[in-house]
C-alpha cells in the first residue's frame, strides 16, 4: 500500500507538466490547447515517474472499456470488452479462427463475480453455458487490472524510455517502451509494481516459455493509459497484443445470459459424458 500511496502523490506527473506548460506562455499558451506546448511537455514526461503514477491512478478507476488484437500459437483476434471491477463483473468478445463449436468463430465471455458465462452449444438448444468458479482458492490471484500490471512492469524496466508523442484515439499521448526481462522482473524490489502483482506475472511468463518481452505503453495529457502492447516468444511461439483503453467511469449494464438459454455446469457435464459415451 505504501507504494501505492507513493505512485499516487505523482499522479498528476504528466496532467502538472501540461497544466504548467499551458499557464506559462501567456498568449501563446492561450492558443496551445492541446498544441506544441502539450507535445513538449509530453514528450518531457520522465518514464518511470509517469509510468508509475499511470498505474496508480489507473488502480483508481472502476468501469473502462477495451478494444485491440491478439495474435499467438491459437490463432489471431479482434477484440473488445467492458470491464468494471467492484462488483466484478466484466464482458468480452473475441473473433478469431472458426471452430465446430464457433462457426462463426465469435467467442464471447461474461463474467459475474465468481461466475462466468460462455457463448457455445454444449448442450443442444442452449445458447451459453457456465462455470462457477466458487470456493476457488485466490489466493495467488493478482490485486490488480491487467493494464495495471503491464504499466507497472514497464516501470521495471531496465531500458525503458519515452520514444516521443502518438495520438491514439484521438488523444495525444506520451510513448513509453522498455524490454522486461523475467528474471530481473523476479528480483525487482523497488515501489514500482506490488509484490503480489509482479509474482503473477512473473509465474505466467514461466509458464509460458517467456524469457523476456518488449512493452509499449502509451499515456494521455491527463497521466491515464490510452494504449498497451507487449510482444515476445515463448515455447509456443510468437505473440503479440495490443489494447486500446477508453470510456474511464462509463456506466456499464454486464448481466447474465437469460437462464433459460444458459447449460448449467450439471448439464454441460452431462452432455460431455454423453458425447464420450457415443465415441
Amino acid at each position: 500500500m505504501k507504494a501505492i500511496r507513493k505512485s499516487v502523490v505523482a499522479v498528476t506527473g504528466v496532467a502538472l507538466a501540461l497544466s504548467l506548460a499551458a499557464c506559462g506562455g501567456g498568449a501563446s499558451a492561450g492558443r496551445d490547447k492541446g498544441g506544441s506546448g502539450a507535445d513538449e511537455a509530453l514528450k518531457a514526461a520522465d518514464p518511470v515517474g509517469t509510468l508509475k503514477a499511470a498505474a496508480a491512478r489507473g488502480a483508481q478507476q472502476n468501469t473502462y472499456r477495451t478494444k485491440g488484437t491478439r495474435k499467438g500459437a491459437s490463432g489471431a483476434y479482434v477484440t473488445e470488452g467492458a470491464h468494471q471491477v467492484k462488483p466484478e463483473a466484466s464482458e468480452s468478445k473475441d473473433v478469431g479462427p472458426k471452430t465446430a463449436e464457433l462457426p462463426d468463430g465469435v467467442s464471447r465471455l461474461i463474467a459475474v463475480n465468481d461466475k462466468m458465462y460462455f457463448n457455445g452449444e454444449k448442450v443442444p438448444g442452449k445458447k451459453w453455458w457456465t462455470f462457477g468458479g466458487e470456493g476457488v482458492d485466490k489466493s495467488d490471484d493478482p490485486s490488480s487490472e491487467l493494464f495495471v500490471r503491464k504499466t507497472s512492469a514497464l516501470a521495471t524496466s531496465k531500458n525503458v524510455k519515452n520514444t516521443g508523442v502518438e495520438t491514439v484515439g484521438g488523444r495525444r499521448t506520451a510513448r513509453f517502451q522498455g524490454t522486461v526481462v523475467v528474471s530481473d522482473l523476479a528480483a525487482y524490489k523497488g515501489d514500482a509494481i506490488r509484490d503480489k502483482d509482479r509474482d503473477f506475472e512473473v509465474r505466467h511468463y514461466k509458464d509460458d516459455g517467456v524469457r523476456q518481452f518488449d512493452l509499449v505503453v502509451w499515456v494521455d495529457g491527463e497521466g491515464v493509459v490510452a494504449k498497451i502492447e507487449e510482444s515476445g516468444k515463448g515455447s509456443e511461439g510468437e505473440f503479440r497484443r495490443t489494447d486500446e483503453y477508453f470510456d474511464w467511469g462509463a456506466k456499464l449494464d454486464i448481466k447474465p445470459p437469460p437462464a433459460g438459454e444458459t447449460a448449467t455446469e450439471k448439464e454441460v457435464f452431462e452432455a460431455e459424458l454423453e458425447k464420450q459415451k457415443q465415441k
